[in-house]
């Protein structure tokens, strides 16, 4: 299932920034997708745990339980709603706040 999310995103370089978000169907929660470049960044929350886990181009690269997961979300949803189970676009928020910090090339 593909999501649209809003999709403001800093220039990483000088060039162009060609993303695309997806929103993928996951057993244990939320899963966003963003790919930029030819990179890719996700971010899976569990509902079951609470668990957080941070992925670029299919390695983990941060992973965060409770609480520290909810900091994590909470530090970048600004006034969502989430409680504990953040949706797409706070994890999509997560993602853009961890590729600009990381200046992915």
């Amino acid at each position: 299932m593909k999501a649209t999310l809003s999709t403001s995103y800093e220039q990483l370089k000088d060039e162009d920034v060609i993303v695309n978000v997806e929103e993928q169907p996951s057993s244990r929660g939320t899963c966003v997708t963003v790919h930029a470049n030819g990179k890719s960044m996700s971010a899976e929350y569990s509902e079951l745990t609470g668990q957080l886990c941070l992925k670029q181009n299919g390695l983990m690269v941060q992973e965060w339980f409770p609480p520290h997961s909810w900091f994590a979300i909470a530090s970048v949803a600004g006034a969502s709603r989430w409680g504990t189970q953040p949706s797409a676009e706070d994890l999509h928020a997560l993602i853009r706040n961890e590729l600009v910090g990381r200046r992915i090339d």
